[in-house]
């Protein structure tokens, strides 16, 4: 049915939190998927950040995508005390990524546009070295 709908699995699919919080390696799946739709959003943010309307309706679908992964894998618990120090700094840069985008989605900004680049590259270094 799945296959059907149109929907394409996802890493973050059938996550569970706990309270501790996600392994590594129930989580840097997720979190890879998440560093490759930002880099799809970055991609269509210089051109929006120029006026592009039809950039826009594609990074307004990115950015819907990253949030549909971040709630499926934990949602604003993402940012509570994880057992994994590591995982902690990434699950934050990812957030500061994310909300960077929505200011910049809301009123495309250059100001919020590069804060949420330097999240998602402060991120993608910790993902990296977690690998």
């Amino acid at each position: 049915m799945t296959a059907c709908s149109g929907r394409h699995r996802s890493a973050c699919d059938n996550l569970v939190y706990k309270e501790e919080g996600l392994t590594r390696s129930e989580f840097l799946p997720c979190a890879g998927e998440m560093l490759a739709i930002m880099d799809e959003l970055d991609t269509e943010m210089d051109t929006v950040l120029k006026g592009d309307k039809g950039a826009r309706v594609k990074a307004s679908r990115y950015y819907g995508e990253l949030g549909d992964r971040i709630r499926k894998a934990g949602g604003r618990n993402l940012l509570e005390r994880w057992q994994d120090e590591s995982l902690n700094r990434l699950n934050v840069c990812i957030w500061n990524a994310y909300t960077g985008y929505q200011g910049a989605m809301q009123l495309p900004n250059d100001v919020d546009a590069n804060a949420a680049r330097r999240s998602k590259e402060e991120a993608r270094k910790i993902y990296e070295s977690l690998r």
